[in-house]
């Protein structure tokens, strides 16, 4: 729930108020097609509450709600080449060329891009996307407040709108080998400056050089992927299932780039809120089956996956906000998962 705030009051967190109503009164002129032609928009500042990586602003004009990410406000950890206007331009184009293909409407959808200001901390407006995310829905299950029923129909959903990203956004014939291993390292190396992989560093490598080894990990088609499919980025209302934060979305990836995402997401989330992670094995399963029907293509998917359930949980365990014990049990889930090669 959000509450309404004075547009004179001072935002602490972002920047000036005048200059971006400013903005998105612009915004406002320049899509007619969703906020009219009046040109009196009252527009209203809401409180929103800071979970992600980057400030967010919320605001309604005239009733309509629009989300603001501030890439120049970061909340998390940034690398040393970060660089703020970089990514702005990038989600921005990734989010035009999704609209371009067909993703601003249907059951699968990503959500509509309104514009960009590098003079206002590097800020992208966007539509806000109604509804449950899909990590309120495991939490939910998880908690007995929803049927385990709600918890697979977002999971099917999910699988369907990856699907129609692998599928609809630009494929190739190879994918980038760099980055495979590049994306595990990064995660392993921070790791190891927390000191946090308690002697597995020879399982992890010898896991690593099997799966250097295992040429189906290597000669996989790729196609774009969405690049950042934990939980919290997809939404569900009515049917229809909205992708946000693609500002990760590359081409040249393993389809199960994601597909690994959301399943060490799941296990994450039972092990975290129910202490058995394994009671995600199911959900797991129900969801790589909507993915992927055919049982023969599905076998594949299964055979290379463990790489990136390790990728994933191994990025998870990076997070900041974890005790010594918890982390050490990311870790150690990452490391079994590593060590599934197939022979």
């Amino acid at each position: 729930m959000v509450d309404p705030v004075l547009e004179t009051k001072k935002d602490r967190q972002g920047p000036e108020k005048g200059a971006v109503f400013g903005w998105l009164r612009r915004l406002a002129r320049e899509n007619p097609e969703i906020f009219g032609r009046g040109g009196a928009w009252r527009i209203t500042a809401l409180q929103e509450q800071q979970t992600a990586s980057h400030i967010n602003g919320a605001y309604m004009i005239d009733g309509i709600r629009i989300h603001v990410k501030y890439f120049r406000k970061t909340l998390g950890r940034t690398g040393p080449t970060y660089d703020p206007r970089k990514e702005m331009d990038a989600e921005y184009a990734s989010l035009k060329e999704y609209e371009r293909r067909g993703f601003s409407s249907g059951q699968y959808q990503v959500i509509r891009a309104l514009g960009i200001n590098s003079e206002i901390d590097c800020a992208l407006a966007t539509l806000y996307a109604e509804g449950d995310s899909l990590q309120s829905l495991i939490i939910d299950a998880i908690e007995g407040n929803r049927s385990p029923a709600d918890l697979y129909m977002g999971l099917e959903l999910t699988a369907g709108i990856l699907k129609r990203i692998h599928t609809c956004m630009p494929q190739s014939y190879t994918i980038d080998r760099c980055e495979i291993f590049y994306s595990y390292m990064k995660s392993l190396l921070h790791l190891e400056e927390l000191n946090a992989l308690d002697g597995n560093h020879r399982r992890v490598m010898r896991g690593m050089t099997r799966w250097h080894n295992y040429r189906p990990l290597l000669e996989q088609r790729g196609v774009t992927v969405h690049g950042d499919a934990n939980p919290s980025n997809f939404k569900v209302k009515n049917g229809i299932i909205y992708a946000l934060d693609v500002e990760r979305s590359r081409p040249r990836r393993s389809l199960c780039t994601d597909l690994g995402c959301v399943a060490a997401d799941l296990w994450h989330q039972f092990a975290r809120e129910a202490k058995d992670g394994g009671m995600a094995e199911p959900f797991i399963d129900h969801f790589l089956r909507a993915y992927e029907p055919d049982h023969g293509k599905r076998k594949e998917i299964k055979a290379i996956i463990p790489f990136y359930i390790s990728q994933s949980m191994l990025k998870i365990a990076t997070l900041g906000y974890w005790d010594r014990s918890y982390r050490q049990l990311l870790v150690s889930e990452a490391v079994r998962h590593a060590g599934e090669v197939p022979v």
